[in-house]
């Protein structure tokens, strides 16, 4: 059912991009995203699966042929989220989650930035032993603003120079669980030419609590 939805969504929003619907484009976003907080995120876990909440520290940076960017450094910052796991046997389980961050790159020694803010739907397989477990998935980045931050002062991309809209990660991670707690380890590659032949890949180390 999950992967269904995740279909679906993923399908109606990469309909819309492709014809630029630019009057709805951004009410088309936030309808989409409504829906999956609403049919994929329900507030209360069912038997056989696990609700909560995760966030944690990110460090993100754009690569190009294999390297990263010259001239840049990674952009530091935080991602927060909800999560929803499904038992299929008791040492598989299948997730999905909704969650938010900021990824790009900085420059001139961190005093400047390019910065674009992401709303994310990861799906994963995760595989336990004991409290121990790995996972990996694919997500759905759709990005929900774009900046350049120079000399202090905030601006959009020159014309023409803007990043795609939505971006499509495979990530690895690693974790531990003890009583209702996670801390765990993922890092992100994007398979998109997201501007100029560069894609996005980062780093998240957090921790997350089952409700």
């Amino acid at each position: 059912m999950i992967l269904k939805h995740f279909t679906v969504f993923v399908g109606i929003f990469v309909f819309l991009n492709r014809f630029k619907f630019q009057i709805m484009k951004k009410t088309c976003s936030f309808l989409f995203i409504l829906m999956v907080v609403i049919t994929v995120l329900p507030v209360r876990a069912q038997k056989g699966e696990r609700f909560g909440i995760r966030a944690g520290y990110q460090s993100s940076a754009q690569y190009k042929n294999g390297s990263q960017v010259s001239d840049t450094d990674p952009l530091n910052y935080f991602y927060a989220g909800l999560f929803r796991d499904n038992k299929i046997i008791p040492a598989l389980h299948l997730g999905v989650g909704l969650e938010y961050f900021q990824n790009g790159h900085t420059y001139n020694n961190g005093s400047d930035k390019w910065v674009l803010n992401y709303l994310s739907i990861p799906v994963y397989l995760k595989a336990k032993l004991g409290p121990v477990f790995a996972l990996g998935g694919l997500g759905a980045n759709f990005k929900l603003s774009e900046k350049i931050y120079f000399n202090g002062e905030s601006m959009d991309p020159p014309d023409g120079q803007g990043s795609k809209t939505m971006d499509v990660p495979v990530f690895l991670g690693v974790g531990v669980r003890i009583s209702i707690f996670t801390i765990e380890a993922r890092y992100h590659w994007g398979l998109v030419d997201i501007n100029n032949g560069a894609s996005n890949q980062y780093f998240q180390l957090g921790a997350g609590i089952s409700l």
